[in-house]
């Protein structure tokens, strides 16, 4: 699976940054952050002017995943995808 980056800055420097609150856990910098992984995201709470760090898995959830029809992420190689008469 691809889509794989870096988060290159500690939690308070974030936090500092963005005006932010949270009460999530410390984290160190990442520099190759995977699907599937945990990472920090920046909401803006929609009642109160106040943006919220949390944290998310990362990745895409394929349809029969989302019907519970499969459990693991799909990422087929790009030559399967292709169909050769």
């Amino acid at each position: 699976m691809c889509g794989r980056y870096r988060l290159s800055r500690r939690k308070q420097i974030v936090e500092d940054h963005f005006d932010s609150v949270s009460g999530e856990e410390d984290w160190n910098p990442r520099y190759n952050i995977a699907p599937t992984q945990p990472i920090p995201v920046i909401r803006q709470n929609p009642r109160e002017p106040v943006r919220e760090l949390s944290l998310v898995r990362w990745g895409l959830i394929p349809q029969p995943a989302k019907s519970g029809l499969a459990g693991a992420p799909l990422s087929p190689p790009v030559y399967s995808l292709v169909r050769v008469n």
